[in-house]
């Protein structure tokens, strides 16, 4: 029998030499075991390999020279399959796959179940074989179980399966066990149930696997222990895992950097104790320090991301440093903007904690993390007694920043240090209120006129040159930072006006100047020089540490006033140069699962239909038959990655967005194309007056730099898709109001502002 083992070996291994030597790349191979199971591989990438061990043959996945082997016994054959059935066994799955997950209703499903070669598929690779090499189909609004019964195993040896943020249910099929050389699996935000499979972990070429945000049960494999060494390896959290955290996780030396990924789950999960970022940070005039150190000097120690926090919290969470600063109460805050837009905050702000260099956190932890709200309260020991990212029990909260936990820390920490006085300062000079400011004129056209106004700015801020001016310069430039607007700017005259609050806090009992929207164009009126029978266009910059969501009012003579709740940021560009003056709809989902009823859709068509608003929405799946159909077919506008995206005006079905991000969706896009084009049909017609007309050839010609920017912030966020899961991050606008007449017509009836 020995000799039989040996000399069927040595037969295996020279028939496996001679396919190595044909001109192949990969060629894949099925191992068929005794108890009926199989697995499939590829010879050349998987290191498969037979030897002698304890009187059988014993099959070996992975390099000698790797760390991790994958020994697989009880072989009763190994199939080699030819080119032609790969491919045909490839193509067959792919359309199974298809049909499962409503592969009709996807968001991209360019030629799939065409006869072109399946590498011309949206979203498949090969590398030049005969199989899938990589799938990666995220946010494709993918539905349905996945299937199992060897629709993956008929993909091939896949490495990669990219198919996270969808709507895919059932559990993790057993045909991922098959597929042996599996490297990089993304699953997160979807709908996965039953366990992690603890043979899947320890696969050995499996080094990331992205499966937050779904709902899984069971104990965590103690094999995601090693899938820990680097950053962007390991996304569990937000399932239902109960039990134990493995002692291989809470012992590996990263567990401080990776709990969060880890821990945070249903409520169900044994807590340990949570380890504080333990790290060598540099300050912002560049003074280098352990965080341990920090730490044993203080009592408690907040660490603080302040990029993605409300303006009221960072406001309040100052006037609790002031006060328990001298009792042993720290705060490292962080912001992942510019060094100098973050010091200008924090001038304008005056902000007085130890604030870090984002970048000697991002090297230590990626920058994914620095886009989560987080607060996480540390004690002497080191050991976090508090964070924002989940409850007492291990309930994961909101990590992209609408958790109403970190509003609790202000308790935590009152009843550590006592309660805190907040008495605000009251102005007591009016004396500049009114004043205007011209801060560019039209050089180009008739001219379009903005104004910018503040609220929640209190009379020391309004010395010549102080802090009330330098934000309306700010804003001025915030404005004109995204194209269109960035080429069109020397159309426009800016004016600003100050104005005078009893108040700079938000928080009840502080007062503002201006509660009305009558009271916001009353100011506006006091410029002599505005353009007389145009729309008032006016932003109103409330003061940068305040808070809520921004909106814009809309009336009827296309004058508008927006509300910027949280100072000056892109938000701006969303509200004033989308909504006031593009006239554009909201991309984002308001109540996640919601389905546009009929009405909805009709008012959507009339806005459309009657008033020229909502340029960059649709109800058209078909992208030939949106209100951007030309630009689709337009290859000049192919890196914009225009198609018919579901999920827009506050819905997450029945209406359509043009791209899978943009200005109006996060804010954190540039304008794409249909959004661009409306805006400067507004601006040119008012600008060169009525005899103006528009043409396509003209605005694509115009529109080369805003091509450019938009392509720029697509590539940038597709690489991140595969680096990082996406979410859908903190809502900062709320839908626009329509007001029906003219602004003169709100003078003599007044809304009461919504803050």
């Amino acid at each position: 029998m020995k000799r039989i083992s040996l000399l069927l070996m040595m037969a295996v291994a020279v028939a496996m030499s001679t396919f190595a030597q044909q001109n192949i790349s990969g060629q894949p191979c099925v191992v068929r075991l005794a108890s009926g199971d199989s697995i499939i591989t590829d010879m050349m990438m998987g290191g498969l390999s037979p030897r002698f061990e304890n009187g059988e043959i014993v099959w070996r996945v992975g390099f000698d020279t790797e760390p991790r082997h994958l020994d697989i016994k009880n072989v009763e054959s190994v199939e080699f399959l030819t080119i032609e059935e790969s491919m045909a066994s490839a193509r067959e799955a792919l359309i199974k796959f298809y049909k499962a997950m409503d592969g009709d209703h996807w968001y991209n499903n360019t030629n799939w179940c065409s006869d072109k070669p399946i590498n011309e598929w949206y979203g498949v690779t090969t590398l030049n074989r005969p199989y899938v090499w990589d799938l990666s189909l995220a946010e494709n609004n993918l539905k349905g179980e996945m299937p199992d019964n060897g629709v993956l195993f008929g993909m091939g040896p896949f490495i990669g399966l990219y198919l996270l943020q969808n709507d895919i249910s059932g559990s993790i099929p057993s045909d991922l066990l098959r597929n042996v050389q599996i490297q990089d699996l993304g699953l997160s935000t979807n709908q996965l149930t039953g366990e992690l499979p603890s043979a899947l972990v320890d696969y050995p070429y499996l080094h990331r696997l992205q499966a937050s945000d779904n709902k899984l049960t069971g104990e965590i494999p103690a094999g995601v222990a090693r899938l820990m060494d680097k950053k962007h390896n390991l996304y569990l959290s937000g399932n239902d895992f109960s039990g134990k955290v493995p002692e291989a996780v809470i012992n590996h030396p990263r567990f401080h950097l990776m709990w969060n990924d880890i821990v945070p789950q249903g409520g169900h999960l044994t807590l340990p104790d949570i380890p504080g970022y333990r790290l060598d940070v540099t300050d912002l005039d560049g003074n280098t320090f352990n965080t341990t150190d920090i730490y044993k000097n203080n009592e408690y120690t907040l660490i603080f991301n302040y990029e993605t926090a409300s303006g009221e919290y960072t406001d309040k969470l100052k006037k609790f440093y002031e006060t328990y600063k001298n009792k042993g109460f720290e705060v490292l805050g962080m912001n992942p903007s510019d060094t100098e837009d973050v010091n200008d905050y924090l001038h304008a702000n005056n902000i007085s904690w130890l604030n870090l260099d984002s970048k000697s956190f991002m090297n230590e932890i990626g920058a994914y993390y620095l886009y989560l709200n987080f607060v996480n309260l540390v004690d002497k020991n080191g050991n976090i007694v508090f964070t924002s990212l989940m409850d007492e029990t291990g309930k994961m909260e909101d990590k992209w920043g609408s958790s109403t936990r970190d509003q609790q820390l202000f308790d935590v920490l009152e009843d550590r240090f006592g309660k805190v006085d907040f008495t605000p300062y009251t102005s007591t000079d009016y004396s500049r209120d009114g004043e205007v400011m011209t801060l560019q004129t039209a050089t180009v056209g008739n001219g379009v006129d903005i104004v910018f106004m503040g609220d929640a700015f209190v009379d020391k801020d309004m010395e010549p040159g102080g802090r009330y001016e330098q934000r309306m310069r700010d804003a001025m430039e915030q404005f004109f930072a995204y194209e269109p607007y960035t080429s069109l700017r020397n159309r426009f005259n800016v004016y600003a006006v100050k104005v005078v609050s009893p108040n700079a806090e938000m928080y009840e009992g502080a007062h503002q100047a201006i509660t009305s929207d009558a009271q916001a164009f009353e100011y506006a009126k006091k410029i002599p020089t505005l353009i007389p029978n145009r729309p008032l266009r006016v932003n109103l910059i409330y003061n940068s540490y305040n808070a809520g969501r921004s909106i814009t009012y809309m009336y009827g003579d296309q004058s508008y006033l927006a509300l910027l709740m949280n100072g000056v940021n892109r938000v701006l560009n969303h509200e004033c140069g989308g909504h006031g003056i593009g006239r554009l709809t909201d991309e984002y989902v308001e109540n996640k699962g919601s389905t546009a009823p009929q009405e909805m859709k009709d008012y959507y068509e009339r806005m459309w239909t009657e008033y020229g608003r909502g340029a960059n929405i649709d109800m058209h799946s078909d992208v030939t038959q949106t209100r951007w159909a030309r630009f689709a077919a337009d290859s000049r506008y192919a890196s914009e990655g225009l198609g018919a995206y579901e999920g827009s005006g506050l819905y997450s079905f029945g209406i359509y967005r043009p791209t899978k991000n943009s200005m109006m969706r996060y804010n954190d896009m540039p304008f794409n194309a249909p959004s661009r084009e409306a805006i400067y049909k507004y601006v040119m017609q008012e600008s060169e007056g009525p005899g103006w007309e528009y043409d396509y050839e003209t605005f694509v010609e115009f529109d080369a730099k805003g091509r450019e920017e938009f392509a720029a912030g697509h590539s940038v966020q597709q690489a991140r898709s595969k680096d990082t899961p996406e979410q859908d991050k903190e809502l900062q606008t709320l839908p626009p109001v329509m007001k029906q007449g003219t602004w003169q017509d709100a003078m003599k009836n007044p809304t009461k502002l919504s803050h």
